[in-house]
């Protein structure tokens, strides 16, 4: 693997469902926890916010609920300062 010093990481969460959505999507991602809740309401997650966030989601310990599974990836990218 190259060294990553011209990449910057950010946080993709992943949303789950376990059954599907409207047009037979199953994987909805979001920049942010709170993100998903301005598409979805705490009943269709089965959690509120705060329980996502108690729940310190990182890559090796995603969050399910009854509903779907949360879980938090690193997305890698170029810097803009390597343009």
């Amino acid at each position: 693997m190259k060294k990553l010093t011209t990449l910057s990481a950010a946080s993709l969460i992943k949303v789950q469902f376990f059954h599907s959505k409207d047009g037979g999507v199953t994987e909805f991602y979001f920049g942010s926890l709170a993100a998903i809740y301005e598409m979805f309401d705490a009943s269709e997650i089965g959690c509120r916010l705060e329980a996502l966030w108690a729940a310190n989601i990182d890559e090796a310990h995603p969050k399910a609920t009854r509903l779907c599974v949360i879980s938090k990836h690193v997305m890698y990218r170029e810097s803009r300062g390597n343009r």
